[in-house]
């Protein structure tokens, strides 16, 4: 009887340091160490080096600060202020909506970053959530069209303004300015557009804290330069300068539909703000430097961009002027002259160069982690062991957009149409955080979000989704030809996604001839030295 009774307790003992080990392995899981995600389960072909933490609190900021504020802050303030029908009061408001839509957004990234904290943002949160099926969906979206296209496009923009001005110098009005922008050879636009990517992608494989020093330095250089613009409206204002806003708030030819597109609009204009995850494993303290990065980014490109379209409005513009895309160029000249051209164009070029920075930074490493994770060829996860610099994933960055760049405006079409599919993604991750928060209530989360903020984003981001809805009358004739496009590459994307991950990723199903081209291309790039 004692026998069976110690031999028990024997059992029970070992059961229950059996449990503990479960118990603690399930933690070290959920808690997703970088250091055990980096390396273990990967095979000798996935890089073991481990990308060093050299991003502080300023340099987060600074990566937020620099994909935000990019091209959008030139091209949108004459759409949104004509689709508000001309309302200076309304437009302003538009823009604080969508701050405080990229705010909310970021509060929820907060609390997934610092609890899931690996690099990859969406693709590690939507594979833990849901399945490694939904997480390669989102990188199959993003790699083919979104990341390069994305940056493709802000880097064309960048090129117009450079080329016009040593093609044309300052013109004398928008006509001359919109004549000399639409006769720019294409070829020669490309090439600088490519020299753009290719300066940013050289700077950051030459060292990781070199391309953070620069995206530093130009996310100070632009907001100070922007700021300068922003000092005319200040400078018209005291000379009682401000017709514009004698119109009423809600002006008489607006339009729900107009209003409604001009909220997406500046949701789009604020897009850039979940990049920050996608560096988390490179960030000293995340727990403490992710949400504050993300909150002092935000802030300020929102004060920025509402400053920046108040001067605008302060300024002797007209009506019409303010509804042409260039008419930033026209506004500093107008008060200061030929070097007012010049400055509004440097800030132009300093505001887009910064951002194509940003994305260089936080692409390549998004293509270096899910690469790491097998959602990408095993080589873009390869680095360059003296400067610990993603330098495959970089050069494959710099290659996609190169392509997309060469293809020009048919490309950036598709990159238009394909969007709203983020925004499906968005969803899913929002909804993924409240499911976490059930199905895992000990997770650790340094950082948790209101309940209600995961709820409004759930809310917005549908909207988004369903925004194509709204962008036209249903009397129009391409009505349902645009809801078509718009939703039918959404689900093309999703439909070509599927089978691929079957025959090329998913390990029960796969091509052994995939497995054998990502194991050579890894090879080949170990024997030129990288690891």
């Amino acid at each position: 009887e004692k026998d069976a009774k110690t031999k028990g307790e024997g059992v029970c003992s070992a059961e229950a340091t059996a449990t503990l080990v479960r118990h603690t392995s399930q933690l070290a899981k959920e808690n997703l160490c970088r250091e055990d995600s980096a390396i273990a389960g990967r095979d000798h072909e996935v890089s073991q080096i481990i990308l060093k933490r050299n991003l502080t609190l300023a340099g987060g900021s600074s990566l937020v600060i620099g994909a935000i504020i990019g091209s959008g802050l030139f091209m949108l303030p004459d759409i949104i202020y004509m689709e508000t029908g001309g309302s200076p009061f309304m437009s302003l408001t538009v823009w604080f909506v969508g701050g405080i839509v990229a705010f909310f957004g970021s509060i929820c990234y907060a609390e997934l970053a610092t609890s899931i904290t690996v690099s990859g943002g969406e693709q590690a949160y939507l594979t833990k959530m849901y399945c490694p099926l939904v997480g390669f969906l989102f990188v199959w979206t993003n790699t083919l069209i979104l990341n390069p296209g994305g940056l493709a496009a802000i880097s064309l923009y960048c090129s117009e303004y450079i080329v016009v001005n040593i093609q044309n110098g300052y013109s004398k009005n928008v006509t001359e300015l919109n004549n000399d922008l639409a006769n720019q050879s294409p070829y020669i636009k490309g090439a600088f557009a490519i020299l753009i990517v290719g300066v940013a992608s050289l700077v950051n494989a030459i060292s990781a804290d070199l391309g953070d020093k620069m995206n530093q330095l130009f996310a100070v250089v632009k907001v100070a330069a922007i700021g300068v613009i922003c000092s005319i409206g200040v400078y018209w204002l005291a000379k009682g300068k401000w017709s514009q806003f004698q119109t009423p708030y809600v002006a008489p030819n607006s339009t729900i539909n107009g209003a409604i597109n001009s909220v997406m609009l500046s949701m789009w204009a604020y897009g850039g703000w979940s990049f920050l995850s996608w560096v988390t494993e490179e960030i000293i303290n995340p727990d403490r430097n992710v949400p504050l990065s993300l909150f002092i980014g935000i802030s300020v490109v929102c004060a920025v961009y509402i400053l920046f379209n108040f001067a605008i409005f302060c300024g002797p513009l007209i009506a019409h002027e303010i509804t042409d895309s260039p008419f930033i160029l026209l506004y500093a000249k107008t008060a200061w002259g030929g070097w007012g051209w010049f400055f509004a164009t440097f800030c132009i070029l300093t505001a887009t160069y910064g951002a194509v920075s940003s994305n260089t930074i936080s692409t390549t490493r998004f293509y270096h982690a899910c690469a790491r994770d097998g959602h990408l060829p095993r080589a873009l996860s390869l680095c360059l062991p003296s400067r610990s610099t993603p330098i495959v994933a970089i050069i494959f960055n710099f290659l996609c957009t190169a392509i997309y760049i060469i293809a020009g405006k048919h490309a950036t079409n598709v990159v238009d149409t394909v969007m709203y599919a983020q925004w499906v993604y968005f969803v899913l991750v929002f909804v993924g955080l409240l499911i976490l928060r059930y199905m895992r209530p000990n997770m650790r989360r340094p950082f948790k979000a209101p309940l209600a903020v995961p709820i409004i984003q759930i809310i917005l981001s549908l909207a988004m989704v369903l925004s194509p809805f709204f962008e036209k009358s249903i009397e129009d004739n391409d009505y349902f030809s645009n809801l078509a496009m718009k939703y039918g590459a959404v689900v093309g994307s999703i439909v070509t996604g599927v089978p691929f991950y079957l025959l090329c990723i998913y390990k029960r199903t796969r091509l052994g001839i995939f497995d054998k081209l990502s194991g050579d291309l890894a090879r080949g790039c170990k024997h030129l030295g990288f690891q």
